[in-house]
């Protein structure tokens, strides 16, 4: 036996059903919006208090470079940024070579200040304590002389 209505092709009967699930989807929000659309809750008043409120900010992080030059080309650059202190060099600055040429410059890392040294603030800070060891010396009285030795 034959049907007597013509076969429809994959691509129709795939058409229909789409739309019959987008149809159904559709109507299925519409009803969760009409369920939303109720009296909104009730709120409750905030209590009034007396205590101002207060912000701390945080303190600023200033950043300051300074930028070294020889002949108009830049020799070394310091940056300081917050706590920490760190100089960028190039590489090798009097080279001819291009980056990536065999030999030529390579990548070149900060170097970070860990701790530095004051050698001359440690040499005023010891002829100032030999000034004071000086003044204090003129105050006191030299030592009685030691007993004569008995035999």
């Amino acid at each position: 036996m034959r049907s007597t209505c013509p076969a429809r092709p994959f691509s129709t009967r795939l058409a229909t059903l789409l739309n019959t699930l987008l149809t159904a989807s559709l109507l299925t929000a519409a009803g969760a919006v009409n369920a939303q659309s109720g009296t909104p809750p009730k709120l409750e008043p905030v209590q009034e208090s007396d205590t101002p409120i207060t912000t701390t900010t945080k303190p600023s992080r200033e950043t300051t470079t300074t930028v070294r030059r020889d002949g108009g080309r830049i020799s070394e650059e310091t940056v300081q940024a917050g706590g920490s202190t760190y100089t960028v060099k190039p590489a090798n600055p009097n080279s001819t070579q291009l980056p990536g040429d065999a030999g030529g410059p390579q990548v070149r890392g900060p170097q970070w200040t860990i701790m530095e040294f004051d050698i001359a603030k440690k040499q005023k800070q010891r002829s100032a304590d030999a000034a004071a060891a000086a003044d204090n010396a003129a105050d006191v009285p030299p030592p009685p002389p030691p007993p004569p030795a008995s035999r």
